[in-house]
């Protein structure tokens, strides 16, 4: 048989799977859970990367303490030690980041003159994640719409349990928003699973256990953080649960959606480029804008130092869970910044990594290429270009950079 594209095929080996397993196309839609399980079958024969989580990291850096000359790494990327020793991480340098500096976060995850464009994140759901329940989990711990684009500015969503709504509700978008109260996501589907459970094999069932308790643990990570569980009417802030309990709790979300095969692209922001969010996990809690404009302020001593190793801090986090799940050989973690060096705040020198599958771990040089060479270079291996919507987004024709995977 052929086949229009290597898309087309998994679609075709996806809806086979289903077929064999006498599972109906009013089940699918009843539950993405279930969809999810099955794809995992097919997803397990991939023997190339098939998934992506891209991050935004606010701040920048001080070049000097960012990149190591040797096998140790300095004091702003510390947090990274034992991933780049492991070398699953290759850190960029000489990057540029277009229009670097405050407030246009459209162009983080995308190409020069956006409007009307994808933006990186959602292209790549519309590529590899087509085949996928939610093609896009934009999530986020301070209300943005400008990141993530599909034409018009999509919202991240900073609400966790509306994140998890849309994931195992059927709902097949990213985009913010608030989700009317609801029972536990495992109550709803039980009739369904146990349903499920007669069609299936002994390996699915064991999958299909391993995502419930999951789903399960995130839950009661949420009626933990949340004083009360039983509403979602307002995306929670900084006052509620906090900047650094968000960004774990959205962090394990994306994962989940990942590990669950209910999301080929997550995207995850810590914060925006305006830096007005407030880190509440530093030795002296303060707004994120305040240490990159004192620097020569004695009372501010240290304190970027330590802001752009938390930043770091919290991608150990995410490469961690990603590790644990075993998820590094299928997913390609993409991270950018808003600036370079902070003393200029400009696009120059911006920090940029990419970590996973694939990767060729130490210190790459982009030669002053943008954040469109590292997004060209990561959609390529992911094959992005061979996936019918691939060039709603860019012209695959375009420089990369080399050196970043084996």
């Amino acid at each position: 048989m052929s086949y229009k594209d290597c898309f087309d095929k998994e679609r075709r080996d996806f809806l086979r799977v289903v077929k064999q397993a006498g599972i109906s196309a009013g089940m699918l839609k009843a539950s993405a859970m279930i969809g999810g399980v099955m794809l995992a079958r097919v997803a397990e024969a991939q023997t190339t990367p098939t998934k992506s989580c891209s991050v935004f990291m606010p701040g920048g850096c001080t070049p000097a303490k960012f990149f190591p000359t040797g096998s140790t790494m300095p004091i702003q990327t510390i947090p990274l030690q034992s991933h780049y020793n492991a070398g699953r991480i290759a850190l960029i340098k000489n990057a540029t980041m277009m229009q670097g500096g405050h407030g246009v976060m459209f162009n983080r995850f995308n190409d020069p003159n956006p409007w009307g464009k994808q933006s990186f994140d959602v292209n790549l759901g519309k590529t590899i994640g087509a085949n996928y329940p939610v093609k896009c989990l934009n999530l986020g711990t301070t209300p943005v719409t400008e990141l993530s684009r599909d034409s018009v500015q999509i919202p991240a969503i900073t609400s966790p349990q509306a994140a998890l709504d849309i994931l195992f509700s059927g709902g097949g978008g990213g985009g913010g928003g608030s989700i009317p109260p609801r029972k536990s996501l495992v109550d709803v589907h039980y009739a369904a699973v146990n349903e499920l459970k007669t069609k299936l094999g002994q390996h699915e069932k064991i999958k299909l256990d391993s995502h419930f308790n999951a789903i399960r643990e995130i839950e009661l990570a949420l009626e933990s953080t949340n004083p009360n569980p039983n509403t979602c009417s307002a995306p929670p802030n900084t006052n509620a649960i906090g900047f650094d309990a968000t960004s774990k709790l959205m962090t394990d979300i994306g994962v989940l959606a990942l590990s669950c095969n209910l999301s080929a692209s997550v995207s995850l922001a810590f914060g925006t480029d305006e830096h007005l969010h407030f880190l509440d996990a530093v030795a002296k809690p303060r707004a994120s804008h305040d240490s990159h404009h004192n620097q020569g302020n004695p009372n501010y001593n240290g304190f970027y130092d330590e802001d752009v190793a938390y930043y770091m801090s919290l991608t150990k986090q995410l490469i961690d869970k990603l590790e644990a799940k075993g998820l590094l050989s299928s997913t390609i973690v993409t991270q950018v910044s808003d600036m370079g060096n902070v003393d200029a705040h400009t696009g120059q020198n911006t920090p940029m990594l990419v970590a996973g599958a694939g990767v060729r771990g130490g210190v790459v040089d982009a030669g002053g290429l943008s954040q469109t060479a590292l997004f060209q270079s990561v959609g390529l291996k992911l094959r992005a270009d061979q996936g019918p919507n691939g060039s709603a987004f860019r012209n695959w024709g375009a420089a990369t950079i080399a050196g970043l995977f084996a």
